[in-house]
């Protein structure tokens, strides 16, 4: 390995540490925060890997470990980051263990088809990951979380792909001369780039994106207390957001916030922070779906309705489709709407 490769890499390295070590101790009580740590280990050992020279293959492959999880480790804290109501799907599980067997048989070469198949495992794993930074990425009240979803999307999850595609192709093709230390550059400046803004410019933007583990007795998408008095065009704007929502303005298909701003005749951001920093929601969906289900259980347990079709209401209050409106209605009342009419309106 060539100097400037190693000192780009060891740069690189320092900075990772750096970075596990302020989110280890600042974020211990945030969900997401140990996938975040594997991705930074894993992107360690990656780094460091070929500065060692190793040759034994049991310990070549415990060093290569956690740079196998990176891609798993990346879609499961982008769903931390971005879907603080809802599980990560069971098929998800089934697809990281695909990916991790496979790579598995690819490193002890168990067959010379492990490792082209690996590939698109890995592929797979970081796009599902991009994908769930997209999702509802305008719905999202936190400014600071907004901001580290396009970072991610933009910087992280692309050069993930850069390095999965690159590395299978110079599998089959000789590596260019100059390629690997542009890598280390690369990596350098990205880390730098990362660290420069959440342990400097931006130091809470992590404590203010992930979600707070789960307490004894936790509050759905209620977020901190109010920090700042609201001034007078503060009240107006809420009062109008208030009594607009009272006269049924959740009801309008596929509302946004930025519909919304023009609907109140407000700034988008300014609406944002106030429904974030003084209503306490994370995410414009959970707004909505607070008036969409007190109305949704009222009409439900109201006898002169029985008769009306559950996607009949579900239309009527704002839902395209009877999917996410089961989703929400059971985050609230562990019960789905069926059961929750069959339990207010026995036969």
């Amino acid at each position: 390995m060539s100097v400037s490769y190693s000192f780009f890499t060891g740069a690189a390295c320092s900075l990772l540490l750096l970075a596990a070590a302020r989110i280890g101790i600042s974020h211990a009580r945030r969900r997401g925060n140990t996938w975040l740590l594997v991705v930074l280990c894993g992107a360690f050992f990656y780094l460091v890997r070929p500065l060692l020279g190793i040759e034994q293959p049991v310990v070549d492959f415990l060093i290569d470990l956690p740079t196998m999880l990176i891609p798993a480790a990346f879609w499961l804290f982008t769903h931390q980051l971005c879907s603080e109501s809802q599980d990560f799907p069971r098929w998800g599980w089934g697809l990281i263990a695909a990916d991790f067997i496979i790579e598995l048989a690819s490193q002890f070469n168990l067959h010379p088809l492990f490792y082209p198949l690996s590939q698109p495992f890995k592929l797979g794993l970081i796009g599902a990951g991009m994908v769930t930074l997209m999702q509802q990425l305008q719905s999202d009240l936190v400014a600071e979380r907004r901001q580290l979803r396009i970072a991610l999307l933009i910087a992280i999850g692309g050069y993930m792909l850069i390095v999965v595609c690159a590395e299978f192709l110079f599998n089959y093709y000789p590596v260019p001369s100059g390629i690997t230390t542009l890598h280390a550059v690369m990596a350098a400046a990205l880390t730098f780039a990362a660290c420069l803004w959440l342990l400097a410019l931006s130091p809470r933007a992590l404590e203010e994106s992930l979600p707070q583990a789960p307490q004894p007795a936790p509050t759905p998408e209620v977020a901190e207390e109010p920090q700042e008095a609201l001034d007078e065009s503060q009240r107006q704007l809420l009062q109008k957001l208030q009594d607009h929502m009272a006269s049924g303005g959740y009801r309008h298909t596929g509302l946004t916030i930025r519909e919304l701003a023009a609907q109140l005749d407000a700034r988008e951001h300014v609406l944002r922070a106030l429904i974030n920093r003084h209503l306490g929601y994370r995410n414009f969906n959970e707004y909505l779906n607070q008036f969409r289900i007190d109305e949704a259980s009222r009409r439900l347990a109201d006898p002169g309705e029985a008769h009306l079709p559950v996607l009949t209401i579900a239309l009527d209050i704002g839902y395209r489709s009877l999917s996410p409106f089961n989703a929400a209605f059971k985050r609230r009342h562990q019960l789905t709407p069926t059961e929750y009419r069959r339990e207010q309106l026995p036969a």
